[in-house]
């Protein structure tokens, strides 16, 4: 064991100690400018009193690090985001959770004066506690979805959406792999330069690997853009539909649906987030929960280098179809964090989150708290 943490220690000095020494002449670019890649690392140490958000409260020291590879292009009316790497995690003692995880990201855009595009393709291996079921799940997550929006007339435009998401959990009895597919279209009616009047239907599909089905239908209408002076973002209301296949005695549920998320940008320094939200969405457990949360975020400048940020939350999971049980869950979690940037190249960040859950199911009843300290580099 003391060798154990002579090695980790080790790996703390030099990873910290190369950060430090990374050189700003590594960035590459080419193409007269067009074209730039960059390279990534991060280390990060954490502490989390309970790992796999259950009752039972199993608590470790976790460290980390990744690195990768970003690429961006920006060349007329095409632009091109890409990045790819690793993530690693040790556990000090629950080495069973250890995880090398890669990922890749891709971003494809276009816009002229009438149309803009956007295709994202993603790809990687989670490793992380499913707060449903109690327990640490990895899993293969793939996506792909492409938006467009097309403006008909100064007044009108027209937006559409393809979407599709994957989910296969590894070496995991309890939890059920799903792929969901959808599609939306919206209608945007422009009131000034600053706000967008807009109604639109959304429609999705989850199938999940023990042949339970989930079929969504939305309409919703709302505002976007600049609300007040200081405030700006997007308020809807809708009314959603959930008719579910495969389950027995399955009936299909339906819900006004809100979606909230304002920002008040009370001086150059302070800016304040806040979110409000009620859904429908599927379980790892081939179920389906009707969630009601709501947030307020705040960051603070202190200077062009160091950002302090605070937060609160909470909502409510109402989880339905037989396999429930009627569970009912409320949650409550805070955060508090600062940020400090030594340059362009290294960043330091420490935090704390406290979450607390209040289920009926007395397995998924619980307290986590979590504090990490990490630092990144780019170059």
């Amino acid at each position: 064991m003391q060798a154990t943490h002579f090695y980790r220690a080790s790996l703390v000095a030099l990873a910290f100690g190369g950060i430090v020494a990374a050189p700003a002449r590594a960035l590459i670019t080419f193409d007269q400018g067009h074209d730039q890649l960059f390279a990534t690392a991060n280390f990060g140490l954490s502490y989390d009193t309970n790992i796999a958000t259950n009752s039972t409260a199993e608590s470790d020291t976790i460290f980390s690090g990744g690195v990768g590879l970003e690429y961006t292009r920006r060349a007329g009316i095409i632009s091109v985001d890409a990045n790819a790497g690793v993530s690693i995690s040790r556990f000090d003692k629950f080495t069973g959770q250890d995880f090398s995880d890669p990922h890749f990201q891709g971003e494809f855009s276009a816009q002229d004066d009438r149309t803009t595009a956007d295709l994202t393709l993603t790809a990687d291996r989670e490793s992380n506690a499913d707060i449903v079921s109690g327990v640490r799940a990895d899993s293969w997550d793939e996506s792909a979805g492409f938006k467009s929006k097309y403006r008909v007339t100064d007044r009108y435009s027209l937006s559409g959406s393809l979407g599709y998401a994957s989910q296969d959990f590894i070496d995991q009895a309890v939890l059920d792999s799903s792929k969901t597919y959808s599609a939306g279209l919206d209608l945007f009616y422009t009131i000034d330069s600053a706000r967008d009047f807009f109604v639109g239907y959304d429609f999705s599909l989850q199938k999940t690997s023990n042949g339970v089905g989930y079929y969504d239908h939305s309409v919703n209408f709302g505002i976007d853009g600049k609300i007040l002076p200081k405030l700006s973002g997007t308020a809807s209301i809708g009314y959603q539909l959930q008719d579910p296949h495969g389950s027995a005695g399955a009936s299909s549920t339906g819900a006004l649906t809100e979606a909230i998320a304002l920002t008040w940008s009370y001086s150059q320094r302070l800016k304040i987030t806040g979110s409000f939200s009620q859904d429908f969405s599927g379980t790892s457990n081939s179920g389906s929960v009707n969630t009601i949360a709501s947030s307020l975020d705040a960051t603070y400048a202190y200077s062009s280098k160091t950002d302090f940020t605070a937060g609160v939350g909470g909502g409510y999971n109402r989880f339905i179809g037989a396999a429930a049980n009627g569970r009912r869950d409320t949650y409550f979690t805070w955060n508090a964090g600062v940020d400090h940037s030594f340059n362009d190249h290294l960043k330091i960040s420490a935090s704390y989150t406290y979450f607390e859950n209040w289920s009926t199911l007395a397995f998924s009843d619980f307290i986590r708290n979590v504090i990490s300290l990490s630092a990144s580099i780019r170059f």
